[in-house]
């Protein structure tokens, strides 16, 4: 994949100023340390739109705020996943969690499985219930969960339910 980036600027041949700007010192060793994946032994590094979404995302958490990320089919989301993720449990002081909701059984199977692939132990929840009581314990760090399991099954009163 090409890098693009500042396509405005065309000061420099083009692979001159891809080369500058993925090779300066603080990006590659930032690449390096913080954006090299290995995915059942094959390492991999972020497309472009992936670095610059986790690096956005990144300071969003520095900031302690909230966000999505919204991805379109094909544009790399279990990398992006695993990379942020892995970044808030190295970085983050106050022993951090991450919960990683998505909206397909299949997508949930592929995270768990580049999540393992990765070296980062993951845990599937199985159910509503299972999500809640492992939301409510202090381990497992890292968890994934389909949105589904917020529903409102055998729930009469939903609102009640989510207060409890």
């Amino acid at each position: 994949m090409r890098w693009k980036e500042d396509e405005q600027d065309d000061s420099r041949f083009k692979l001159d100023k891809y080369l500058l700007k993925m090779c300066a010192k603080d990006r590659l060793i930032e690449l390096m340390h913080d954006f090299v994946l290995f995915d059942g032994g094959i390492k991999k590094l972020p497309r472009v739109h992936q670095y610059f979404g986790i690096k956005t995302a990144q300071e969003h958490v520095r900031q302690r705020k909230g966000g999505i990320i919204w991805h379109t089919q094909g544009s790399g989301k279990s990398i992006v996943m695993v990379l942020l993720a892995k970044w808030i449990l190295e970085r983050i002081i106050q022993m951090p969690r991450v919960a990683i909701i998505t909206d397909r059984d299949e997508l949930d199977k592929q995270i768990e499985g580049v999540f393992t692939e990765s070296g980062e132990p993951i845990k599937r929840t199985t159910s509503g219930r299972d999500l809640m009581k492992k939301l409510s314990e202090a381990k497992p760090r890292l968890l994934c969960s389909l949105v589904h399991k917020f529903g409102k099954k055998d729930v009469d009163d939903f609102e009640a339910f989510i207060k409890n």
